[in-house]
């Protein structure tokens, strides 16, 4: 378990949305925690466990590690956000990927309409046996890039170095 990762082990929890439509997690005897997210860890083959509830900033604040334990309502509430926030934008044409202070900073086109983001770490771009590229944002969303030869020429050469 994570220090100060107390939900691991207590279940005495809820999440709510607030007014704006952020996901709130409350806790009997502690502040509340506005704007948290939640994030499967790995393995995420293994779909009904080891859940994470995230700060903003990323801060794990606690890991479920089985949904099963919990009371039905929350185990809705945090399986509708795991589903809510699954969907990964296929990228479709790549304008620019500037590279500044250690991390990247894309300009892309998806399947979803356009998309600006933030890569850390060059280990959160990573091939896929396939060919295809998966790349994970400092949000910890997740992005879907084709293999390179299937690439127009433009958006090639702005990934190339970096891959």
């Amino acid at each position: 378990m994570t220090p100060g990762n107390e939900l691991a082990m207590d279940l005495d929890f809820d999440l709510i949305r607030d007014d704006l439509g952020r996901l709130v997690l409350k806790r009997p005897g502690q502040d509340d925690i506005v704007d948290v997210r939640v994030r499967r860890a790995f393995p995420w083959s293994r779909a009904g466990g080891f859940v994470s509830i995230r700060s903003s900033d990323g801060k794990e604040l606690a890991l479920i590690e089985d949904l099963d334990a919990l009371a039905p309502s929350r185990r809705q509430v945090i399986e509708r956000e795991l589903t809510d926030g699954s969907f990964i934008p296929r990228i479709t044409h790549v304008n620019a990927v500037d590279v500044r202070f250690g991390y990247q900073q894309w300009d892309v086109r998806t399947d979803r309409g356009p998309a600006e983001f933030r890569v850390q770490e060059r280990e959160d771009v990573r091939f896929l046996h396939d060919g295809r590229f998966a790349i994970k944002d400092a949000d910890g969303n997740i992005y879907e890039l084709p293999a390179l030869d299937q690439l127009d020429p433009a958006s090639r050469r702005a990934v190339e170095p970096l891959i």
